[in-house]
């Protein structure tokens, strides 16, 4: 072979050679680059972000998991409390009906006579009766309702005022006229447009007219015992 030719043939081995090493060189840089670069960043879609994205989802529903669990016993501890401080439920009808009913105007037995306060009199009557039981003519006079008219067989008296009343308590309020009156049960009293009548007539009450919260003797019939 030609010494010429081989020496050529030398020379393109020795290029070839230089440049694959060359460009392993350089593929090898650039892997080596390459790697580099991956592990400063971190790519959307790798294993690791996945991880911390699902640990990061897990602590956010352990969180919404916590508030709603929180909301839910507020809620209970509300309705608790609303339960505590609601209005009682309104009695059914079989309830109202078996309740007790208050007293109407109509069933009051003094009405007719203009009394409109039936406990109030009946309070002044056992007054009356105690007082005279007790033969306190001081206290007899404060029930009689001025002035007085008494009737006998005979002739009428009026009495015009506590004085005089005093005074003739013995001949007004004889013991006839006592026993009616300590005698009278108020469930037996007769009672009409003219007042309260005791016994048969023997004393007759009413509430004085300028006063409809006062109550009193205004006549005392002598004539009713004596017949």
């Amino acid at each position: 072979m030609p010494k010429n030719h081989e020496s050529n043939n030398h020379k393109m081995s020795r290029r070839l050679s230089l440049t694959a090493i060359l460009l392993t060189l350089t593929f090898v840089a650039l892997t080596g680059c390459g790697q580099d670069n991956n592990a400063g960043t971190s790519d959307p879609g790798s294993s690791t972000s996945m991880i911390e994205n699902k640990a990061g989802g897990n602590q956010s529903d352990s969180n919404q998991s916590d508030k709603a669990a929180k909301e839910s016993e507020s809620a209970e501890n509300s309705g608790t409390d609303a339960q505590k401080s609601a209005p009682s439920v309104p009695a059914t009808s079989s309830e109202a009906a078996s309740a007790p009913t208050v007293p109407s105007a109509s069933q009051n037995p003094f009405e007719v006579a203009g009394i409109q306060d039936p406990k109030a009199f009946l309070n002044t009557f056992k007054a009356l009766q105690k007082a005279v039981a007790d033969n306190d003519k001081e206290k007899v006079a404060n029930y009689i309702l001025y002035p007085l008219r008494v009737n006998d067989s005979e002739k009428s008296l009026t009495i015009p005022d506590k004085k005089d009343f005093i005074a003739k308590y013995d001949q007004i309020f004889t013991d006839a006229i006592r026993e009616a009156l300590m005698n009278q049960k108020t469930d037996d009293l007769f009672v009409n447009y003219q007042g309260v009548m005791v016994g048969s007539g023997e004393l007759w009450l009413r509430r004085a007219t300028d006063n409809p919260k006062q109550f009193g003797v205004f006549s005392i019939n002598l004539e009713t015992v004596a017949n």
